[in-house]
């Protein structure tokens, strides 16, 4: 499967939506070597209860609300995610910024040959024309297209699943970043670069997706954060997306999650690519004095 693909796939299913590079690779998974486990326990300094962390992943066949996770959101008053899913007008929000600037089309960035194949390609995976689509920008497709990977008919994110808990025991939810935020992250990457990762899917074919998408849910399945981090490293990550995606907004997190943690016990899920490494949240949350161990 193309490195840059199997990255697309990756950060659309852990991060949020997409990213792309054709630069060098560069070591990301420099810092303390974590143990296997999606679910840390955060205390220390200002935390007078327990605050707990949760790397998710956005598509899933395999979610299971586990004793553990269970216990975490019981010993929880409020529910921490990369945006506020509970804002009514989220839905609104995001279509301020699906559409291109300056009268940019999907047709328009292709050549004639590209576009043909990825219309083809996007008509047979998801039924719909790709003129539809043709103001909106390329992570709207990379979106759509992500949802069909899951090998299950009832694919799931722990986002929503948490929300419902969250939504269950009556509980305040907070953004750490608004769709505004993300947006101009993601709107770094040229859209022609995009679109040509897009191409090159549509040229190889779902199934050549469909594997990337099985081999790094293998890794998040067994709560192997250090092998995610690997596997995508080798698979293309790159220093300028990898900087700007993960590492800085992670950095970002940090002095909110230390307001917030403080405030009372929180649950914070965010993609699980922003958990492991030198400039995750794990370790960036341990140079600033708070204990983060594992839960089993």
């Amino acid at each position: 499967m193309n490195k840059k693909l199997s990255l697309l796939i990756l950060c659309v299913l852990t991060v949020f939506i997409s990213c792309n590079s054709s630069k060098s690779i560069v070591n990301t998974s420099k810092g303390p070597k974590l143990e296997k486990s999606l679910l840390w326990k955060i205390t220390g300094k200002d935390i007078k209860k327990p605050s707990y962390l949760y790397g998710t992943i956005h598509l899933t066949c395999d979610y299971e609300f586990t004793d553990k996770l269970k216990k975490a959101f019981d010993e929880t008053d409020r529910l921490v995610l990369e945006i506020d899913m509970s804002n009514p007008n989220l839905q609104m929000d995001m279509m301020k910024f699906i559409f291109m600037e300056d009268g940019k089309t999907i047709k328009g960035l292709l050549n004639e040959d590209d576009y043909k194949t990825l219309a083809d390609f996007f008509k047979e995976q998801v039924g719909m024309d790709l003129k539809l689509f043709d103001k909106m920008k390329p992570l709207a497709i990379t979106s759509t297209i992500t949802a069909k990977m899951a090998v299950c008919d009832n694919g799931t994110a722990y986002d929503m699943e948490f929300m419902k808990v969250s939504k269950a025991q009556n509980e305040e939810v907070i953004g750490l970043e608004t769709i505004a935020d993300q947006m101009k992250v993601f709107d770094d990457i040229p859209y022609e670069d995009q679109l040509k990762t897009l191409v090159e899917m549509a040229k190889e074919g779902m199934e050549e997706s469909k594997k990337g998408f099985e081999e790094m849910t293998r890794y998040y399945n067994a709560e192997d954060l250090e092998g995610l981090l690997k596997v995508t490293t080798e698979q293309g990550l790159e220093g300028d997306f990898q900087e700007s995606l993960v590492d800085q907004r992670n950095r970002n997190w940090i002095p909110l999650i230390e307001k917030i943690t403080a405030e009372a016990p929180t649950f914070i899920g965010v993609g699980a690519l922003h958990l492991p490494g030198e400039q995750g949240v794990i370790n960036l949350l341990r140079k600033q004095g708070y204990t983060v161990v594992p839960v089993y």
